[in-house]
């Protein structure tokens, strides 16, 4: 992340550690799927969860598998914004390069840059509360709550979906951004979710109402969903190459200094 203009009396206490952007994309990766192998494995395991209610969400309705559940996806939705923010930043960059403040649709793509960072923080909202809802209606649960479940899950796939899309849309306006293999997954992921979005929270459910569910019906729209967040968190992959060559710093600004984590002098070292 870009650096402020410093004041002499600050620049010399700071150190220029920076963490690279890279590992903490693959934890975030690597944790939902971590996360769901085991919540699957211990609800079907224990018998809470069968054929044909194969959903993410039911995986984690019971303890155990509830617990380890909210923990890793409760940290995915808190990395992904975050590092959503680091690429934003890049495309910020690369905005500046490609586009220049000259361009016709400069000023329209930077804003759909930044409005694509606020989809990816609305989606990890969404998340969070699936996490924290589970559509249960056991051990105190009601219907009420599977209907914050349900709303909280339309709320994390719309975002999640849009945030594919936008990705996809800026492809198009910078035509050096990432490489041609990456710009085609993503286009591919942007549709995917698109079109697994309306089947999951608009056909089936028509389907559902007026002609009722049968238990190959469940199990599809079981499959629909769990390909979905697949496909909404494949987006992510195709920045790695990006997020090779980008480090971060943790740094917090006042008038007079700023602060790091990694001080150089004790004198004036300031945690915060």
């Amino acid at each position: 992340m870009p650096s402020p203009p410093q004041n002499s009396s600050s620049s010399t206490n700071l150190d220029e550690k920076t963490w690279k952007s890279a590992p903490l994309l693959m934890l975030m990766l690597v944790l939902p799927v971590v996360t769901f192998i085991t919540t699957y494995a211990i609800s079907l395991s224990n018998g809470k969860q069968q054929y044909p209610y194969l959903f993410l969400s039911v995986s984690i309705e019971s303890k155990p598998a509830s617990c380890i559940g909210t923990f890793g996806l409760s940290l995915t939705c808190l990395l992904a914004p975050f590092l959503a923010f680091i690429r934003y930043s890049y495309v910020r960059k690369e905005i500046q390069s490609q586009l220049g403040a000259d361009h016709d649709d400069y000023e329209k793509v930077k804003l759909w840059n930044r409005r694509n960072l606020y989809l990816a923080i609305f989606a990890g909202i969404g998340g969070h509360g699936v996490s924290s809802f589970q559509s249960t209606t056991e051990e105190g649960g009601s219907k009420a709550l599977v209907g914050i479940h349900l709303i909280f899950a339309t709320w994390f796939f719309f975002g999640g979906s849009s945030y594919c899309f936008v990705s996809h849309w800026l492809d198009k306006k910078l035509p050096d951004l990432g490489t041609a293999k990456e710009r085609m997954w993503r286009k591919l992921f942007c549709y995917g979710t698109l079109a697994q979005f309306f089947t999951i929270c608009v056909f089936f459910p028509f389907i559902v109402f007026f002609f009722g569910a049968s238990d190959e019906m469940i199990a599809i729209m079981s499959f629909v969903e769990i390909t979905m967040l697949g496909t909404f968190m494949s987006t992510y992959i195709t920045f790695i190459d990006e997020f090779k060559n980008m480090s971060y710093r943790i740094m917090v600004f006042r008038t007079d200094r700023h602060y790091s984590l990694h001080e150089t002098d004790p004198a004036t070292s300031n945690f915060m």
